[in-house]
């Protein structure tokens, strides 16, 4: 992309922020405001302006207003001084948030819309799920490409039942209450959930961790649904525990292997026919793994990040973070697209297929004109440029 090119799509997407940004209410107001950390991202600059702090929405808005950033930020984390140096901040607690990503998940359908871009010279090819060979651009034959997903219907319904299967987890193993509990769609490829309960605020990186190892069901013991080693490698013998297999992830393997505390010659087949003890773990852990929440460990741990904040868009597609009312009926490539539909004329790079706010795109054409949300949408992902 020339310069010229580059300083016309950059402009044209800082536009359409700019029109978002000014409509009133589109941002969702942080509680504790005066207490997070906020930083935000230029459009064609490298690294974050971080370590900002506001008084309240107005100041924040203000300064978004003026600076019609690429991307805002808001820490999970309160502090007694927001804007000193991190080692200096004075930690004062954290909210609990987990992410799921939909790129995380390795969904089958992933590489029937994936689009690959030379890191040459950037020529862009269609979607070509058949083939597995490796990768050589056609135009300059290198060697590397950057993969460009446009989510399918799919991928958020596979999104969707993570995190229904995390709050799940929430909500029947921890006892949280499901008004403590809000889902956010990313802006991009999955979903933000954030918990408000105040009983995990205090919680430290290890303390997030080992809540994190427990949704994820790692580290899960034989014992704990009755399968007890005795001296030699594989041999084993069973004793269910005393408070049964009713709850959390006894009960979750219970169901799944079909036994109560009263199957001990079911359950002593079962792990004779994995092998004995270890094959039985063995099996137990890859079991445990699939059952679990699939969320990312570091974004949860991480008590001096920063997130996406509500209400802002995300550059990586030009949508919004936005709560999520019903997970069911929410359709974030109608919900979360937000943008205004005045005609950008662009270069798409390569063919492309999307549908936005319920209307379908089929674009072939290398010049296009299209309404600003499918313009941006598809300069984001790095597939067309304005002409």
């Amino acid at each position: 992309m020339t310069e010229s090119a580059l300083d016309k799509t950059v402009s044209a997407v800082r536009s359409a922020f700019r029109g978002y940004y000014f409509k009133p209410g589109m941002i969702e107001t942080p509680e504790k405001i005066e207490q997070r950390e906020f930083g935000y991202t230029q459009f064609g600059q490298q690294g974050m302006t971080r370590h900002l702090s506001f008084k309240n929405i107005k100041e924040l808005i203000g300064t978004i207003m003026k600076e019609i950033p690429s991307d805002i930020y808001s820490s999970n984390a309160y502090y007694r001084f927001p804007t000193y140096p991190m080692q200096e901040k004075q930690w004062l607690g954290a909210d609990l948030i987990f992410d799921i990503d939909g790129k995380d998940l390795h969904l089958p359908c992933v590489p029937s819309h994936t689009y690959l871009a030379c890191a040459i010279c950037g020529h862009t090819s269609s979607p070509a799920p058949e083939e597995k060979q490796e990768y050589s651009c056609p135009a300059c034959r290198g060697k590397k490409a950057a993969n460009i997903s446009i989510p399918c219907g799919k991928c958020i319904e596979g999104s969707k039942k993570e995190v229904k299967r995390l709050i799940e987890f929430l909500t029947g193993d921890l006892g949280m209450q499901q008004s403590d509990i809000h889902v956010y769609f990313s802006g991009n490829n999955g979903f933000h959930i954030h918990v408000t309960d105040d009983a995990y605020v205090p919680l430290d990186p290890q303390a997030r961790s080992d809540l994190v190892g427990y949704l994820a069901g790692t580290g899960l013991m034989a014992e704990s649904v009755g399968v007890r080693k005795n001296n030699s490698e594989n041999q084993f013998f069973i004793k269910f525990p005393k408070s049964g297999l009713a709850y959390g992830w006894r009960r979750r393997i219970a169901d799944k292997l079909r036994i109560d505390s009263s199957s001990i010659i079911k359950l002593t087949h079962i792990v004779e026919h994995k092998g004995g003890y270890t094959p039985f773990k063995v099996d137990l852990d890859k079991m445990a793994r699939d059952m679990g929440a699939r969320i990312d460990p570091q974004v949860t741990t991480d008590v001096h990040r920063v997130f996406r904040m509500p209400g802002t868009l995300n550059s990586k597609s030009g949508l919004a973070k936005i709560r999520c009312g019903d997970l069911d009926s929410f359709e974030p490539f109608a919900d979360a697209c937000l943008l205004g539909g005045t005609k950008v004329a662009v270069r798409v790079k390569t063919p492309v297929k999307l549908k936005l706010k319920n209307k379908s795109f089929n674009i072939s054409k290398e010049s296009a004109e299209l309404p600003a949300y499918v313009a941006v949408y598809l300069i984001c992902k790095g597939l067309a440029q304005v002409s």
